[in-house]
């Protein structure tokens, strides 16, 4: 059997020509959104309220979640909105830190050069905090379960740092849903015993699910509705509520219909998604 020639081959149209076609500024559902915006449901609205009074209170906080729940959107939204007079946000994502990786890295974002000496890390640490009064600085660890118990140790004595009446800075550890029982064990109890507050991001809830989608092609520069009811409906059941799985289908259903010239996401056009993304619940992927 003889290959068609390249020239008599259907071409796939380009992102750009899509976008066009449909009026939009960019790809709706993107992952790499880099304003701050966040769509809050009654949860995130919960955690942000905690992370609030974490940050004034200098206390400890755990924020977890299954992947893909919003846990770091939530997050950079939130560190964006804090005032810079008041709290210095530091963000640490090295999960392999040792107990002495986590001073000298801490010791690094905050401009300082580590010593060869614990103990002189320890001095540094304490006078650039004492230097930074009244600004409260605010330590956020992602995947925290990853973290070894030394390095969670070794934070949970700086928190005592210089023996003051409260914390020397406020700590909040983003991380999957075994961080709370992981914590709970008898090596870590110290530190689980200073959790001032602990939240879990709950998937959207089915009735967000049409203002959600709503809310990502809005952004997208389209403001009207392009998904059929049925169509809702299997992304509702296929993502279970999770933001992350939910933006991939929605995205790869949208590309979908484009490409076949057609203004309105079908249920077929969730079909068509639910083979291309492996989060999808398993139960209701078609043969």
């Amino acid at each position: 059997m003889r290959a068609e020639p390249a020239s008599r081959l259907t071409k796939t149209p380009a992102l750009d020509d899509l976008l066009r076609a449909w009026g939009l500024r960019r790809a709706p559902f993107a992952s790499d959104d880099k304003t701050n915006e966040l769509f809050a449901s009654a949860t995130h609205r919960e955690a942000l309220s905690l992370l609030d009074t974490t940050a004034a209170l200098r206390g400890v906080m755990m924020l977890t979640g299954s992947p893909g729940a919003g846990k770091s959107t939530l997050l950079k939204t939130w560190l964006a909105g804090l005032e810079p007079k008041r709290f210095l946000p530091l963000l640490i994502t090295q999960s392999s830190l040792s107990a002495t990786g986590v001073l000298e890295v801490l010791l690094a974002k905050l401009g300082e050069r580590a010593r060869f000496k614990r103990s002189t890390n320890l001095l540094l640490l304490e006078k650039h905090l004492a230097d930074l009064e009244p600004v409260t600085l605010v330590l956020v660890l992602d995947d925290a379960q990853n973290y070894p118990g030394p390095a969670l140790e070794e934070l949970r004595l700086l928190l005592g740092l210089s023996g003051r009446h409260r914390s020397a800075f406020a700590l909040i550890m983003l991380g999957d849903d075994y961080l709370l029982g992981s914590l709970r064990l008898s090596v870590q109890r110290a530190l689980f015993s200073r959790i001032s507050a602990a939240t879990t991001l709950a998937p959207l809830p089915r009735e967000d699910i049409a203002p959600y989608l709503d809310w990502h092609v809005s952004r997208a520069g389209l403001d009207r509705d392009i998904f059929a009811p049925a169509a809702v409906d299997l992304l509702a059941e296929a993502s279970e509520g999770n933001p992350r799985t939910l933006g991939l289908l929605a995205q790869a259903a949208w590309l979908a219909a484009a490409r076949q010239n057609t203004f309105t996401i079908e249920a077929d056009h969730i079909h068509s998604a639910l083979r291309q993304v492996p989060a999808a619940n398993v139960k209701i992927i078609p043969n």
